[in-house]
């Protein structure tokens, strides 16, 4: 405000109001004592305090500029100001208008009544700073956090790409394995696995890197993996997916219902010789998009929902969503386990 350029116009009023605050206990003594010549004095010295107190913060501003700190521009510029007042109003009382205010005593005692004025304008020139210091904090910090959670999703989505590198060709070595080994005992159903195989790498692959996708195409790579899996498991494994058309073109983050999917595979049918199904549902308010996986396998354990997989879903959502957001286990009654994720719409 007080730099060069600046608009100090806004400030006068609260100046003035402030100013006449200041001076209003002398003021009240002049008057119980009838002193017209000094409270005529005071209140002259209230009005001409804040322009001087301005005018000083422009020259110290366009002397010293940016070489000078902020604080220290500020004490330079209350008592250049106020000393300046002061003498401005001894002057225009004592030698203008002829009031013998301080009549026998020297110009320096004169000059003294500064102090008040430099106590109260300093006071409030602090508690100002103060403020504008914390003011600057907080949209410091608030920088801060939002590039801290900018690096969270660039090291989550980094984290994805990694563990993309790591599972992507043991899960291609395995198929293309299992491919190999049903062909020589069964060429109908090896071919069969084949083409489900292609379904899955036509779903995946144009989108297996990017950053976003919709939920159409994370429902159609879920499916290209449960046939091939069904195909793999044979009559252990079922599945229904129950998405509305409405909400498939919503955007989703990739990967993430695969990695619920994947996981209900894993730790939930696998582990049991009876087998079980699987079943995808999507369904939505005007908050949240709400999609599970339920599946009727092992159920919870000890360590379910802390594996690399559900801990990078967890991350990814935390970095693009922030609390918005969140991953949901919970056991599906009578046995295995419901995973769902939600997310802003």
């Amino acid at each position: 405000m007080l730099r060069p350029g600046g608009s100090a116009t806004k400030a006068i009023p609260y100046l003035l109001a402030f100013s006449l605050v200041g001076v209003s206990g002398p003021i009240v003594v002049t008057l119980v004592y009838n002193d017209y010549l000094l409270v005529a004095s005071n209140v002259a010295f209230a009005v001409c305090t804040p322009f001087f107190l301005l005018a000083a913060g422009y020259l110290v501003w366009a002397a010293f500029g940016t070489r000078l700190s902020t604080p220290w521009s500020l004490v330079l510029a209350l008592v250049i100001g106020c000393l300046a007042a002061q003498a401005f109003n001894l002057y225009l009382t004592e030698v203008v208008m002829g009031m013998g205010v301080h009549p026998g005593k020297g110009y320096l005692y004169r000059l003294s009544g500064v102090r008040g004025p430099l106590l109260w304008f300093g006071l409030a020139a602090a508690a100002w700073y103060a403020v504008r210091r914390s003011e600057e904090s907080a949209a410091e910090l608030t920088r801060a956090e939002l590039a801290s959670d900018q690096l969270r999703a660039s090291t989550a989505e980094a984290q994805l790409q990694a563990l993309q590198a790591q599972v992507e060709p043991h899960f291609l070595f395995n198929t293309l394995a299992h491919v190999k080994w049903l062909y020589r005992r069964d060429p109908e159903r090896g071919r069969r696995m084949l083409d489900r195989f292609i379904d899955y790498l036509q779903a995946a692959l144009p989108h297996v890197r990017q950053g976003s996708a919709t939920l159409e195409q994370e429902l159609q790579l879920a499916q290209a993996y449960l046939d091939l899996q069904q195909l793999r498991i044979g009559e252990r494994l079922e599945f229904t997916i129950e998405v509305p058309p409405d909400i498939a073109s919503h955007k989703f983050p990739p990967l993430m219902l695969l990695t619920l999917v994947e996981n209900a595979i894993k730790h939930g049918i696998a582990p049991q010789l009876e087998g079980g199904a699987i079943g995808i549902r999507a369904t939505a308010d005007d908050r949240l998009l709400r999609i599970e996986v339920r599946d009727t396998g092992a159920g919870l354990r000890q360590a379910a929902g802390s594996g690399m997989g559900l801990a990078n879903v967890r991350a990814r959502l935390a970095a693009l969503f922030g609390a918005g957001a969140r991953l949901v286990i919970e056991p599906n009654f009578p046995h295995g386990v419901v995973a769902a994720i939600e997310i802003p719409r």
